[in-house]
């Protein structure tokens, strides 16, 4: 689940290097900067997944503190065009820094390498962490042979990437809580075009068919009775008799879109259903739809369909008159 806190001025350098992971409070501990994190833990609460914002106003140029090599890939994203004098890095002696000054430029560092790191504000970052143990585990599944180096770049465009990060940078930037199954559908995808894009294995991945008809309805009711998110795409896949990795391939094939992004229109095609009843408020129509709250539930349903809930239900609506009062109906999305 994601979290939000505001770390201690005095610098945090006293953390075991074994702890010191890229991601969450570790990696915001460099800058001392607000931080948004949430991650996929394995059984042993170690992440193999973590996703970390990280936003900080003016600062000069700063040193990060070194920190241990770890079996791991770090994709960051700049949310904002990130000037080319206020970042560089030394990674295996190599000096590298901003090539392009793009908004949602992407870099991907293989943290096996040695690397220090200086960096300057205003910045804003979102950190994809990726354990090698999870990018194995997705070859694997995809019958590739293990990849043992990856391809770093620097600030390039990624068009996969940029639209992934799109797709969920409304709920990181309002701090809602991404669920279990935005997280390993995120998680499967980045790992997957990781492997095909910057990995230096020979074999590709399978052309892969659509669900079948009994697959598609099965993931729909699964879907429809978990519209909160709270179910994990293995259950899906093996419902559909797939693997996990297998399954989210063949679902975007299917329809059209990722399986987080499917989910939030069930939600929507749910949540018009309920707006029909006057009785009703919009708190509780948000809810009932899976929404974590009433301003996740308006800021979503008016990205789809240009239009709050409120005024949707005063156009469809089966009264014309609707018993929400517009201060607490009508929270447009920020």
């Amino acid at each position: 689940m994601a979290r939000k806190q505001s770390l201690p001025k005095e610098p945090l350098s006293t953390r075991p290097d074994h702890d010191r992971k890229f991601y969450g409070a570790n990696l915001a501990e460099v800058f001392r900067t607000p931080l948004y994190d949430c991650s996929l833990k394995t059984v042993s609460g170690v992440p193999d997944f973590a996703l970390t914002r990280l936003k900080g106003g003016s600062m000069e140029m700063q040193r990060a503190p070194a920190y241990p090599e770890d079996r791991a890939m770090l994709i960051c994203v700049a949310l904002a065009p990130t000037p080319v004098d206020r970042w560089r890095a030394r990674i295996s002696g190599q000096e590298v820094g901003v090539s392009h000054s793009i908004a949602f430029a992407t870099t991907v560092i293989d943290l096996m390498k040695p690397m220090e790191m200086w960096a300057a504000g205003p910045f804003d970052y979102l950190h994809y962490y990726l354990s090698r143990d999870l990018l194995d585990r997705v070859a694997a599944d995809n019958r590739i042979e293990l990849v043992d180096s990856f391809r770093m770049v620097f600030f390039e465009r990624d068009l996969v990437v940029a639209q992934l990060t799109k797709t969920i940078l409304s709920q990181v930037r309002n701090r809602e809580p991404l669920n279990m199954l935005t997280l390993e559908d995120v998680s499967l995808l980045v790992s997957t075009h990781l492997l095909q894009h910057y990995g230096n294995s020979k074999g590709i991945l399978r052309a892969q068919p659509s669900l079948e008809s009994w697959q598609k309805i099965r993931t729909e009711e699964m879907l429809r009775a978990h519209l909160e998110g709270e179910i994990r795409i293995a259950a899906l896949a093996t419902a559909c008799q797939l693997s996990p990795s297998h399954f989210s391939r063949c679902f975007r094939q299917s329809f059209g879109t990722s399986v987080h992004q499917w989910l939030i229109k069930l939600r929507i095609d749910t949540a018009k259903n309920l707006l029909r009843e006057a009785e009703l408020n919009l708190a509780e129509v948000g809810f009932r739809s899976g929404f974590c709250d009433q301003a996740a539930f308006t800021r979503a349903f008016t990205t789809l369909e240009g239009t709050t809930p409120f005024r949707w239900r005063k156009l469809n609506g089966r009264s014309a008159v609707t018993t929400d009062h517009l201060v607490s109906g009508e929270l447009l999305p920020r």
